[in-house]
């Protein structure tokens, strides 16, 4: 097959693919969930769509236009296989599984009142309470604080729903003041040490999330294990997207502050 014809067939291949992407990025616009992790995942998806239709032309044009070409062709390229790498990470994390009998600690996320969770924070007391039903030695630690357009905290909402599910209050441990992951995990330790609780902890989290949960939850010096909340299908590309920014933000704060670098 002549070049002419191969390039030709991979641009068209690029630009379906592009188009099918921008495509599933728009679906959670079905639930109301577009937000920054799908308008990002809609920005990527169109710049290879333009990239696909006039690198050929910039490139023939010669000078500065034929360098920003390769240049942001080239970064674009290394974009996508850090995401890749990124992905591969978020899946790896899911096949930790937690020993028989270790406690759990759920994550918070959007509550709208005492009794009403958002749709994430369901799928997580839901796969939180199935647990502790088949390991009834198995404590539980919830978390999360109030958020500013919040009625109470996020933990006092899960408590109460794992008790309408049938698990005893006596098991579960409450931690009410943190406003991200990273506080989750550290005043979750607080508890455990005062307490006197297991550190092999298994962590419930949607799976999209659970690679960035478990290295925090190991940085507070938990042993964590990965207990996978239902993510809604519809609004999944909101949550990649998102977590794949939330991600790179994150190893950038491990390489340059953690470690000192800028500090």
């Amino acid at each position: 097959m002549p070049v002419k014809k191969v390039r030709l067939a991979g641009k068209i291949l690029g630009c379906a693919l592009c188009g099918a992407g921008c495509v599933w990025f728009c679906l959670p616009i079905a639930h109301g969930g577009f937000r920054l992790g799908a308008a990002f995942g809609v920005c990527v998806c169109g710049l290879g769509i333009a990239l696909l239709l006039c690198y050929s032309r910039l490139v023939q044009a010669g000078g500065w236009r034929r360098r920003c070409a390769r240049a942001l062709a080239i970064c674009y390229a290394l974009g996508l296989c850090w995401s890749g790498a990124l992905t591969g990470l978020m899946f790896s994390a899911q096949l930790r599984t937690p020993p028989p009998g270790a406690n759990v600690m759920v994550l918070g996320a959007q509550i709208y009142s005492a009794e009403r969770m958002g749709v994430s924070l369901t799928g997580r007391v839901d796969r939180a309470a199935a647990y502790l039903l088949e390991n009834p030695e198995a404590l539980c630690i919830v978390t999360g604080g109030q958020g500013g357009d919040e009625p109470c905290p996020e933990s006092l909402t899960q408590k109460n729903a794992l008790m309408r599910r049938g698990i005893d209050e006596k098991r579960i441990y409450m931690e009410a003041k943190s406003h991200n992951t990273r506080e989750n995990m550290a005043y979750a330790m607080e508890i455990a040490e005062r307490e006197g609780l297991s550190t092999e902890i298994a962590v419930v989290t949607q799976g999209f999330h659970m690679f960035r949960a478990l290295q925090l939850a190991e940085s507070a010096g938990f042993t964590p294990y990965s207990l996978v909340a239902d993510t809604d299908p519809i609004l999944f590309p909101e949550y990649y997207g998102r977590e794949l920014l939330s991600l790179t933000k994150w190893v950038v704060q491990h390489l340059f502050l953690d470690m000192g670098i800028f500090s």
